[in-house]
């Protein structure tokens, strides 16, 4: 290993501008360089277009897969990106979001409410990692077009003609100086958009593979609670309950929540924010977890039913006595030492809250409700007390 130079100075310093860093660092940005990033690219692009359709600008999404199984076209019916100059950079807004790291719509919320990506590097990104890249965009009456190799601009933004309705359009092919010689998997990209389409009801995804020459549609109504009955049934436990419990909230924050009890003895756990699947968990699956345990302690068990049962052998000595100890006559005393003597299986009652009572006396039997405090059944004389004391939750 050669040693490191012992002199160090303002040369060494390296100052990367533009997209350079991500194609020195491409890790940093989607997580490698493996299968697992190289689809990660799509999701950048696809997501985009999802957070068009939640915020209720876009209603169809159309992904692409052409016949080399490198390249992709993403588009969508949205607002379509602004290709206005603006006037502090002198280009266009196309233009800025392709290949500016940090540039985007999302970093204040006047455009969009919800939205899967906060930091404006997803489409940048992307664009560094890709060899060759097309983006269309249909808006005020026109298509626009500009090219774009390994992040620099290829061609000038141009008008194309006129065109009915809005929307973007992506083309992209991921740079092979990078990935190596890798291909889009069929089942990955199909899984994901079918996700989406669960996630977000009402969503509607065209997925079209030209290498074997299939085009599906991907549309659920029934949202996440029919995405929770698809995982059950993948997995082969039987549920134990008819339908899964769902229910919606929104009061500033959209929350849905969709829950199925099965036979399996393991907990399967999937939460999403905006969409993006947040598999390390966080602040929304704890309280999650806390709200089910919550319901489920201060619900009474009215499914549970009353029955007789016998008690522990370890109970309190002053729930076995016939009597309290105060008693002193001598037939208390001997009905006390044959209480311990001779232990009898007694009854015991379960109260709906599912908690247990101590008989207050051997010879009363089962007790009455456990709201009322009981005595001694045996008519009252000098000498003898009252019980009472026995009457205790368990």
């Amino acid at each position: 290993m050669t040693p490191p130079e012992a002199s160090y100075t303002s040369e060494h310093i390296t100052v990367l501008k533009g997209l350079e860093p991500v194609r020195r660092r491409p890790g940093m940005y989607i997580g490698g360089t493996d299968t697992k990033g190289y689809h990660h690219l799509l999701w950048e692009v696809v997501d985009n277009c999802v957070d068009e359709v939640i915020n209720g600008y876009a209603t169809h999404i159309d992904v692409t897969l052409h016949k080399d199984h490198r390249s992709v076209t993403v588009s969508d019916n949205g607002r379509g990106i602004p290709v206005d100059i603006k006037k502090e950079f002198k280009k266009s807004a196309l233009e800025l979001v392709l290949t500016v790291l940090h540039a985007g719509g999302k970093f204040s919320g006047g455009q969009y409410q919800y939205s899967g990506g906060l930091h404006g590097v997803g489409a940048s990104v992307v664009n560094a990692l890709s060899e060759e890249m097309i983006a269309r965009v249909k808006r005020d009456g026109h298509e626009w077009e500009q090219r774009y190799t390994r992040g620099e601009v290829a061609s000038k933004l141009t008008k194309m003609g006129a065109a009915r309705g809005t929307g973007t359009s992506i083309f992209f092919r991921p740079d092979s100086q990078i990935f190596g010689k890798q291909d889009f998997s069929t089942d990955t990209i199909r899984f994901r958009l079918e996700a989406k389409t669960f996630l977000h009801r009402g969503l509607k995804i065209t997925f079209r593979d030209e290498a074997a020459g299939t085009s599906e549609v991907l549309q659920h109504d029934g949202g996440i609670a029919d995405f929770l009955t698809k995982i059950v049934t993948d997995r082969g436990k039987a549920p134990t309950t008819p339908q899964a419990f769902y229910f919606q909230r929104e009061d500033g924050i959209r929350i849905e929540a969709a829950l199925l009890w099965t036979e399996s003895h393991e907990e399967t756990l999937r939460s999403y924010v905006n969409g993006i699947p947040t598999t390390q968990g966080g602040l929304h699956e704890q309280g999650l977890r806390q709200a089910i345990v919550k319901a489920r302690s201060s619900t009474p068990p009215a499914w549970r039913p009353r029955t007789s049962i016998s008690p522990p052998r370890t109970f309190a000595r002053a729930s076995s006595a016939c009597c309290p100890s105060t008693c002193t006559s001598r037939s208390s005393r001997a009905r006390r030492k044959s209480a311990w003597a001779t232990p009898r299986r007694r009854s015991w009652s379960i109260p709906p809250s599912g908690r247990r009572w101590r008989p207050s006396c051997s010879k009363t039997g089962p007790l009455a409700r456990p709201s009322s405090i009981a005595s001694c059944s045996r008519p009252r004389r000098a000498g003898a007390c009252r019980a009472g004391a026995g009457d205790r939750a368990v």
